[in-house]
């Protein structure tokens, strides 16, 4: 556990060093750091890693509305400054994807490759961001997170005992700190900037996700110019999560690839 001190407020960040591949994992939304746990255990030892809590998720402090997805780009960045992480692999689930994306963009000479889950260059029309950010104000984030769970997970992950444990953990999600992510990801599309990204990338998808379905993901690995596909049959969303074994063993083989 560490906190980093930005002009925001202060940023959860949790840092293993290493000798071999560095790699900075950024979260979906309404998660934390902890939605890596059952990857990073699996890595191998040599690896750094680098994760945190965005603005107003986990155990980082609320920002001040009125911030873009650069902004949280921006704080990946200094958390790798911090690190000591000149250069790394990116890895972003959904938003985190989203800020991966443009970390690539921003400074490309930090970024070695991206690994890019679940995610696109635009996360949805921004009226259903709107409306979402409306219901929220209503009813509260407890109402939404009920709904969210079956956009986020498979069959099989939706049957488990521990799915409930992450609609848990969306409901106590910051509310202020929420809608204003959400409100980051409605004002957002670089689909135009895709052929700038020039790093090797591997790009997951789920057959059973809802909030960006296998079409998206593939368009986008489509559009980037060095990307390959793995399309999780039984997944939804959060394959880091739903299949932490798949995902590592390709997370790794494209590691040691490209790092070779």
């Amino acid at each position: 556990m560490h906190a980093l001190t930005r002009d925001w407020g202060t940023m959860h960040v949790r840092h293993k060093g290493g000798t071999g591949p560095a790699l900075v994992f950024i979260n979906s939304l309404g998660t934390d750091l902890r939605m890596w746990d059952a990857v990073c255990t699996q890595l191998p030892q040599d690896w750094a890693t680098l994760r945190m809590d965005k603005r107003g998720h986990g155990l980082s402090e609320t920002a001040p509305e009125g911030y873009g997805i650069p902004e949280l780009a921006e704080d990946v960045i200094a958390a790798m400054d911090d690190a000591g992480l000149e250069t790394a692999i990116l890895v972003g689930c959904s938003i985190g994807g989203l800020i991966a994306q443009h970390v690539a963009l921003m400074a490309p000479e930090r970024v070695t490759g991206l690994v890019l889950s679940n995610t696109a260059p635009m996360l949805g029309a921004a009226e259903g961001w709107l409306t979402r950010i409306e219901a929220i104000r209503e009813n509260g984030m407890a109402a939404m997170a009920e709904g969210i769970l079956p956009r986020w997970f498979g069959p099989e992950m939706l049957a488990n005992p521990n799915a409930p444990l992450w609609r848990t953990l969306l409901a106590r999600t910051d509310q202020d700190g929420y809608l204003a992510t959400c409100a980051a990801i409605a004002g957002t599309d670089i689909t135009d900037r895709l052929s700038e990204i020039t790093q090797p990338a591997l790009v997951f998808g789920g057959k059973h996700d809802l909030a960006t379905p296998p079409e998206v993901v593939e368009a986008l690995a489509r559009a980037l110019p060095r990307a390959d596909l793995v399309m999780f049959e039984e997944t939804g969303h959060l394959p880091a999560i739903e299949a932490p074994e798949g995902f590592t063993e390709a997370l790794t083989k494209f590691v040691e690839r490209i790092a070779a």
